[in-house]
């Protein structure tokens, strides 16, 4: 489960960096989340959490609530100005603002300038990361690049923003295929599927009876990998490479994870570059932000760039590796302080398998598996994500959707990966239908690699 942290796992020299900081929190998702609230409290942060709902159940971890309805993102200019006059109204004193949420980014970078805070991520690159195809189409545009950076449109491919059947036909002539449509505006690889030939495109003319815009975009081939990269004032202090396994055929849905890097040197440097260059250029200022590539027979390759940290168990697999808490740097950035370099060397392996449903729904309907999974955490042979049991009557679509992961840590990784075929054999997660060693089989000693 994600950890709870406090003052005792930073160095002494930094355990007081944030004391009575007050920060401004935007997006409904937070009340949830009790690893942010409380590590913040722990931290000794004072959370102002602002949200739309009107009716929220208090938490003593929060110092304040504001109820402010920002659902409409159109306007996010005004709600910036109308949170900030509230917040002057209350006469509190702000060290910082930030988001965890995707679609709050540009909102919180509005109140960082109407509040002149020096934190912020700044609302270009808030406002081009907002959508998947804006991303892609900034970058497309910045042929001239900047001086010092390599110019970031070689890491774009062919791409289109579709809201039309015009556009629709138009994107099958420019991206051609195979080529990927997804969502504009949402994550974890929901809704996002390969269009193989014609037909398919013709078939995707009904997907945008709802509304919603997609993007289409090229298809690269190649390993995929998250670049979490940490900014302070447009200066990148540090980015950290991990690695995604093949997906499931059909699907695009997560199906395993390594940490540190497999890759050789030369090859994670380059994902580094990249991924920090394109941040740079894309607009971003501060924060921690999560960048998804791929390293391609022609190098590496954007996929997306998803404007606030990576969640779910990424955050704890980056503490338990490299022994620095990404959200304590998100909030050190936020209150415009310059956070330490931190260490990018691990002396651990992690890796781990996601089950998902309804490929899993034979372990994740039964009790035992939960049984077997709390037995496994007392003994200390697993790191847990997630939900331990999925109830049918909770999935109510036909995609693949994520329910847990299952991790262990060695000190190599080569034990790593023999231990975790070993749990997955016992727990029943590998079968005829979702294949672990295929799922790992990317994950080799960077000896290994030419």
């Amino acid at each position: 489960m994600e950890i709870v942290l406090d003052k005792s796992s930073l160095p002494e020299s930094e355990r007081d960096l944030l004391e009575n900081k007050t920060i401004v929190v935007l997006g409904d998702e937070q009340v949830n989340d009790k690893w942010i609230r409380s590590t913040l409290t722990n931290y000794g942060i004072k959370l102002i959490l602002v949200e739309t709902e009107s009716d929220i159940a208090p938490h003593g971890e929060v110092y304040k609530y504001i109820q402010y309805d920002f659902t409409d993102h159109r306007q996010d200019e005004t709600h910036a100005d109308r949170i900030a006059q509230i917040l002057t109204a209350l006469e509190l004193s702000i060290n910082g603002c930030c988001t965890f949420t995707d679609k709050c980014g540009p909102l919180a970078a509005y109140l960082c300038e109407r509040l002149e805070l020096t934190g912020g991520a700044g609302v270009l690159g808030a406002t081009n990361v907002r959508s998947k195809s804006s991303t892609h189409m900034y970058l497309q545009k910045e042929t001239n690049g900047v001086r010092q950076f390599p110019r970031t449109y070689q890491f774009s491919g062919r791409s289109a923003k579709i809201t039309c059947a015009e556009s629709l036909r138009s994107a099958e002539k420019t991206v051609g295929f195979p080529a990927v449509r997804k969502p504009d505006k949402e994550s974890f690889a929901y809704g996002v599927h390969l269009i193989r030939n014609k037909e398919e495109y013709e078939r995707l003319g009904e997907k945008l009876a709802d509304g919603n815009s997609m993007m289409i975009m090229e298809y690269f081939d190649g390993t995929e990998h998250d670049i979490d990269v940490i900014i302070y004032e447009g200066e990148v202090i540090a980015a950290i490479v991990s690695d995604n396994g093949p997906t499931r055929k059909g699907s695009f849905v997560e199906t395993s994870m390594s940490m540190p890097t497999c890759l050789p040197p030369s090859k994670a440097a380059q994902l580094r570059r990249a991924a920090s260059h394109c941040c740079i250029d894309i607009g971003l200022r501060n924060g921690v932000f999560n960048v998804e590539m791929k390293f391609t027979s022609t190098g590496p390759k954007l996929l997306e760039i998803n404007g606030r940290m990576n969640g779910i168990y990424i955050r704890d697999w980056t503490y338990t590796c490299f022994g620095f808490d990404p959200l304590w740097y998100v909030m050190v950035i936020a209150s415009g302080i310059r956070p330490p370099v931190p260490i990018e060397k691990s002396d651990v392996h992690m890796m781990g398998i996601t089950c998902a449903w309804p490929v899993h729904q034979h372990l994740l309907c039964q009790k035992q598996f939960g049984t077997q999974i709390d037995d496994l955490i007392k003994s200390g042979e697993i790191h847990f994500f997630g939900k331990k049991f999925y109830d049918r009557e909770d999935s109510n679509t036909g995609n693949a959707v994520l329910v847990c992961n299952v991790a262990v840590v060695k000190h190599d990784l080569p034990h790593a990966k023999s231990e975790l075929l070993k749990i997955c054999e016992l727990l029943g997660i590998h079968t005829s239908l979702f294949d672990v060693p295929k799922y790992l089989s990317d994950f080799v000693h960077s000896n290994s690699l030419m």
